[in-house]
């Protein structure tokens, strides 16, 4: 086990605390009695994920420290944080939280099915996969996290709805490029 698993199994293991402030300041804003700490808590445990998301793949790139278990963990780890606060935020109905539109977390899940789907598929169709992010989902993943930030921070408005906008479009994009190279992989 080497650092960048270490960070990344950390990552998964924050996911709870991180849903429950989620969840318990939203329940205290409901009822009249918010308390910032629990917010200020989790968007501290989400900046935390985001940065030794960064750090990890930086370690394991840097110091050659790649291996299988990573190369699983890492995006399972992104996918739970992302998924749970995608539901989460949804969830608030723009009380607790500025709203998030809710094509938004549709159009994310949907897309991040449908490629699980197609690699199920793939598999047991008994073709080899070699399973590699393209920029367009890295970049589409990157402006996911960028609004829910947003929406961490309270900041309502135009900024919000343009990098939700933009995450969107990129979601959209990347997810024809999977579905494109999945249907490529099944002909040959």
């Amino acid at each position: 086990m080497n650092l960048p698993n270490i960070l990344t199994l950390g990552r998964i293991a924050a996911v709870p605390a991180f849903a429950l402030l989620l969840l318990y300041h939203g329940a205290g804003f409901h009822e009249g009695v918010p308390s910032a700490w629990l917010r200020h808590l989790a968007t501290a445990i989400f900046f935390a994920a985001v940065f030794t998301d960064a750090l990890d793949g930086y370690i394991a790139r840097r110091f050659h420290q790649k291996t299988r278990l990573g190369t699983i963990l890492d995006p399972l780890a992104d996918k739970l944080l992302l998924v749970t606060a995608l539901i989460l935020l949804s969830w608030n109905r723009g009380h607790a939280f500025p709203q998030i539109p809710l094509w938004f977390p549709v159009l994310v899940l949907s897309r991040d099915i449908l490629v699980m789907l197609g690699i199920a598929v793939i598999f047991m169709l008994g073709r080899g996969l070699e399973v590699r992010t393209h920029w367009t989902g890295k970049v589409s993943t990157g402006l996911q996290m960028a609004a829910l930030a947003l929406v961490l921070l309270g900041v309502p408005g135009a900024p919000l709805e343009i990098v939700i906008w933009l995450g969107g479009l990129s979601t959209l994009i990347s997810g024809v490029i999977y579905f494109s190279r999945g249907i490529r992989l099944l002909a040959s």
